[in-house]
């Protein structure tokens, strides 16, 4: 480079400190300025530089992460032996889960691949009376596989999908069911339905209900009702919905997911169970390389045999709380639905009851409040947040930033074409 050139440069870096409105820029430059000002002053910019991209990049990092809030919404609308033990073995694993897994007998004759279709074929008939306080609806009851063995949903719509004739044809397809279910709406005050003649007894477990579309893992409660027992249980909703605007900004930045936002591999559509459940799958075949046989199984992984149901029991804790062994959560990334409805036990009845074993559920009161996530912070003040803190350390605006371009590109060309 020439000397000329570079005094050029030394000129023109000298003629945009000296004009520039950025703060403290042509204290550098000014005439008659000791070496001792000129330091103050560098150190004094570079200081209030920092000052501001830092307060940006903490500004910037809280849009990302947390830009939502939900907020209270008041405006709401063989031989014997083998015998014995084949009977053992189904008798176990009919009632498996991670809870009891070390308890299963080991029985070779029997490959993991059968043990579903086995429960099934062996499965009591399950053909209650249904009744319901509603007209022109029809309560249904589907088979479905669950961590707790096989179950009967009723009135769900997310039960389908883990039933035994739909893993069986192999579908991976989102069912559209214009089929009327019951659909308690918060509002609708006493609402009743009934299972009667049930042959057997039970455990219910109530889980989280928007049209529905939840299904119960390992750790949802139950409650127990024995043979010739009548139980009475009452519900109480609470609502979290999420506004159109909070809807349009990213899934980690909103905080939950809509049925149709599946990231899961081992079910065709989302909810926050079946994502705690898919992390499951990856702890066990991450500690014993093989899954329980509940779960559908997809590529190469293998179905536990009774040794692999044994090995996943000394993580049983692990696997239930979804916690390591001192206290902290495993990261499994699973968001609630943004669209949602937990339906609370607030109390519940049992006696007994000559005509049989029966179940009834509905809501007594009326929901006082439901909940409503939304924007607090939006893209418009990160804008505002950010040219606040850069107003204030550097005295800076849009213009100031316009500034720089214009000298690094029209002002710089124009320069050299008149020093030439």
């Amino acid at each position: 480079m020439h000397r000329s050139d570079l005094g050029k440069g030394k000129h023109y870096l000298k003629l945009f400190l000296e004009t520039s409105s950025i703060h403290g820029l042509n204290h550098l430059v000014a005439d008659r300025r000791h070496c001792f000002e000129i330091i103050l002053w560098f150190t004094i910019i570079l200081l209030s530089g920092f000052g501001s991209l830092y307060l940006s990049q903490m500004t910037w990092s809280r849009y990302q992460s947390s830009p939502t809030v939900v907020s209270m919404d008041r405006d709401i609308n063989a031989k014997e032996e083998n015998k014995t033990r084949l009977e053992n073995f189904i008798i176990s694993l009919a009632n498996a889960s991670y809870k009891n897994f070390e308890s299963i007998p080991i029985y070779p004759d029997i490959s993991p691949d059968k043990y579903i279709q086995l429960l099934v074929n062996l499965s009591v008939p399950f053909k209650p009376s249904l009744t319901i306080g509603v007209s022109n609806v029809a309560l249904s009851i589907v088979p479905t596989i669950t961590e707790m063995g096989l179950c009967y949903a009723v009135n769900s719509r997310m039960a389908i999908y883990n039933s035994p004739e739909y893993r069986d044809a192999n579908r991976w397809d989102i069912i559209n069911d214009d089929t009327k279910s019951l659909f308690i709406h918060p509002l609708d005050g006493e609402v009743f339905a009934q299972v009667m003649n049930i042959s057997t007894s039970y455990d219910v477990r109530l889980f989280t209900s928007m049209v529905p579309q939840e299904v119960p893992d390992i750790s949802t409660k139950f409650q127990h009702s024995a043979q010739g027992y009548y139980m009475k249980l009452y519900v109480t909703a609470l609502t979290v919905y999420t506004s159109p605007e909070a809807a349009k900004l990213s899934i980690n930045q909103r905080r939950c997911r809509f049925p149709h936002e599946n990231n899961l591999k081992h079910n065709s559509i989302y909810t926050y169970t079946m994502c705690r459940m898919e992390c499951r799958i990856r702890l066990c075949l991450k500690y014993c390389h093989c899954i329980p046989h509940f779960y559908r199984r997809i590529g190469d992984e293998q179905l536990c045999d009774v040794e692999g149901l044994h090995c996943l029991s000394k993580y049983k804790d692990e696997l239930y709380k979804l916690q390591d062994s001192s206290g902290k959560k495993v990261m499994c990334g699973c968001y609630p639905l943004c669209d949602d409805v937990n339906y609370v036990l607030q109390s519940n009845a049992l006696q007994e009851w000559f005509l049989g074993t029966n179940l009834q559920w509905g809501m007594v009161t009326y929901p006082r409040m439901r909940y409503r996530r939304d924007i607090i912070f939006g893209f418009t003040d990160v804008l505002v947040a950010v040219g606040g803190m850069a107003g204030l350390f550097l005295g800076c605006s849009v213009l100031s930033f316009m500034e720089i371009v214009y000298f690094l590109t029209l002002r710089l060309f124009c320069y050299a074409q008149t020093s030439k």
